[in-house]
Order: C-alpha cells, then structure tokens, then sequence
C-alpha cells in the first residue's frame, strides 16, 4: 500500500499499522498555506513539492527509526512505536522542527519556500484524531508544533464556562509543574539549573505554552505566577542551588510582580532569564531589572539573535546572555548564524557578561560553541530535565 505520486506508505498502511502498534508515537506534518503554492506554481508544481517534502521527511524517519505514511493531500504522519519517554519526545520534537525550518526547493529557476504546522500525538488511543485536533491548535495559535492534551482540546472549544474551570483546576491542583536542566561552565561543572514548566496531565507531560497565553488573556495568570516563583523560591532554599526562573519581559513591567519577585527571592540565589517582547517598553524594564539586581539576583537575557538588546542596557546590568538555540544548532550550516555568534560574543565579552549556548545536542556543535569561546553551555548533550524532588 504505497502512495501513488510520493512512493510512500499510504493511509491505508497507516491504518493497518496502527492495529499493531503499541505505543504510537505520532508526528502530523501539514505543509503552511500549501494552496497558494497550487495556485502559483500549479498543479506540476504542487506535485514537485510534495514529492520532494516526502523525501526530506523520508530522510528523517530514516534516522529516527520511524515509519513515514501520507495520509492526504499535503499531511503526512511519522509513527514512531516506544513508550513514553519526555526527554526522547522532546529530542526527536526539536529535531524535527530544526529539520522542517526554512525549506526551500529548486523548481523551475525558482525556489519554493515550505514552511509547516506539526499536530503530534502521544496516546495509545485514536492518536491520529487527537494529531489532527493538536494540528488546528497550531494552526489557530500559529505555533510551529503543539502535542494534544485534553487541555488545549478544552482550551480550543466554545464553552467559556469549562474553560475556565479546567484552568483555575489546574492551577489549585498544582498541574503545572517544574522541571530543570543544568547550565554548565566550560569544565561542565554545574552554574545554575533552569526551571522548565511543564503541564502535568494523565501520565504524561507537556508543553503549557498554550495554557499559560490563555491564562493571561482569562486574568487567571496571577495565582500561576505566584505558585511558580514560591516553588522556585522553596527549591532554591531546600536544596541549596542556583535555580533560574524564565519570564516574559511583559512580567517586569508590572509593579506588583516585581515586588512579589523581590519579596520571594530575596536572600536566595536567583538567576532571571528575561525573554523580551517587543511590546515591552525598554526604559520600564530596564528600571525593574535595576530593581531585582539590587536584591542580589543574576539578571540573564533569553533567546538572543542580535546585538541589539544588549548595546541598550548600561553596563553590569545584564549578567549572561543566552544565545537563542537555532543559531546555536546552525553554526555549523550557516555562514551567517557563525557571524551573529561572534558579534554577539565580542560585545558580551566587552562588557564582562557571560555567554550560554543553548539546546547543544551534539559533539560537533558543542565542539564548535567552545571554539568560539562560550563561557557555558545547555543541552540534551549534558542534561536531560529533571524533577529536584
């Protein structure tokens, strides 16, 4: 049962397979806006891409040890047959997006630019319905990826009435949950362990970005917020390490956060990793940093691409920069990510701040990143996520 025009498995073999397949794993791929690419390039051109889409999937199955099926038209199903394991799910996540970004194909001396929305599905029971439901989440959020919970299942209906108590259940039952990974120096000695969040739910765990943008946009992100920065604030106590907590920089510009932030933290050790929205004014959140580094706390800018944010705040405010990951994963790919690293580098080191290279999940790139003289380093490759329980 092999797809006529692709030379992959069909549908009808998807479904065959499933009956015997114990722990589908399933990764829903739908090529963005792939009508307009139809209409520009026609029908032969449309054909060209898929055909060419299926070979890089193809490609990557191959590698994953997965099955690739087409199940219609522009979608295309990877199944993969293992138990649940986070850390491996969300390896094989973040390879399949670095894999999936910034396609282009050569057609007719023109190139063809493919970008995608993923749907994945980790339930034993009608994983491709649930890939589907995850896939429109995507798709509504546009958001690169989303794996289906019966929360954004929720979270995506009508009933404003459910929503709203499935999230203020969440968050009094503790169901978003802290994971870290450590930040290692150059001798791969500890620097600071990352909280993660995750989404508690039926065995397994997730993403809540989701969640957590409704939570603001329903007035129900304060008691979240709140619950986190004590949790990180008690582990720091009990066990003694220096835990970083990642917020918005929309966070900073709220007075009654800072001042939470300040009472919770103070005497702790404390890193702030800030990821900045551009909505965000810079004079206010440059004075709240002042404010939380007068309380002892690190102060980390997250996900950098440019030299921009950093040329703007005074010198010592900004104690580590981390570089966003997939200019990290291309250094050794892309002239221009090679480029970025080394401005971003040379001023960091001007103004003595130190320097992560983040989601490293190979030898060569981790060989790379130290070449290049980054004063620490995270990833898969020192640490999976843990719980400090």
């Amino acid at each position: 049962m092999i797809d006529a025009l692709t030379k992959v498995h069909s549908h009808n073999a998807f479904e065959e397979k499933l009956l015997t397949c114990k722990s589908p794993k399933l990764f829903l791929v739908d090529i963005k806006q792939f009508k307009n690419i139809n209409l520009e390039h026609g029908d032969e051109g449309g054909n060209f891409v898929l055909c060419a889409f299926s070979m890089t999937l193809t490609c990557f199955a191959k590698a994953h040890e997965m099955e690739l099926f087409r199940i219609k038209d522009d979608k295309f199903a990877l199944l993969l047959d293992t138990p649940f394991e986070l850390s491996k799910m969300e390896r094989i996540t973040c390879a399949l997006c670095d894999t999936l970004q910034r396609l282009s194909y050569a057609y007719q001396n023109q190139n063809i630019d493919v970008e995608v929305h993923i749907g994945i599905s980790f339930d034993h029971f009608e994983p491709l319905e649930k890939a589907q439901k995850a896939l429109l989440v995507a798709k509504a959020e546009n958001q690169p990826f989303v794996t289906y919970s019966e929360f954004a299942n929720i979270l995506m209906s009508e009933n404003e009435e459910a929503i709203e108590a499935m999230m203020k259940s969440a968050i009094e039952s503790g169901q978003i949950v802290l994971h870290f990974q450590t930040i290692v120096d150059r001798n791969e000695q500890p620097f600071y362990a990352e909280a993660l969040l995750r989404l508690a739910y039926h065995q397994t765990l997730q993403s809540p970005k989701l969640f957590l943008k409704i939570a603001k946009e329903r007035n129900l992100y304060e008691p979240l917020f709140e619950s986190i920065v004590k949790s990180v604030a008690d582990l720091s106590t009990q066990k003694g390490l220096r835990l970083a907590l990642n917020l918005s920089s929309e966070d900073l510009i709220n007075q009654a956060r800072v001042d939470f932030l300040k009472r919770s933290f103070a005497g702790k050790n404390i890193v702030l990793e800030i990821q900045y929205e551009e909505s965000t004014p810079l004079e206010s959140l440059s004075s709240a940093m002042s404010e939380l580094k007068k309380e002892g706390m690190l102060i980390a800018l997250d996900n950098v691409d440019n030299i921009n944010l950093i040329t703007y705040f005074p010198d010592g405010l900004i104690d580590v920069v981390k570089v966003r990951g997939d200019i990290i994963r291309n250094l050794a790919l892309d002239a221009s990510t090679l480029l970025t690293c080394k401005t971003i580098l040379k001023l960091c080191r001007h103004k003595k701040i130190q320097t992560v290279a983040t989601q490293l999940n190979a030898k060569a790139i981790v060989e790379a990143a130290r070449e290049l003289d980054f004063d620490l380093f995270q990833g898969y490759i020192f640490e999976q996520p843990h719980t400090l329980a």
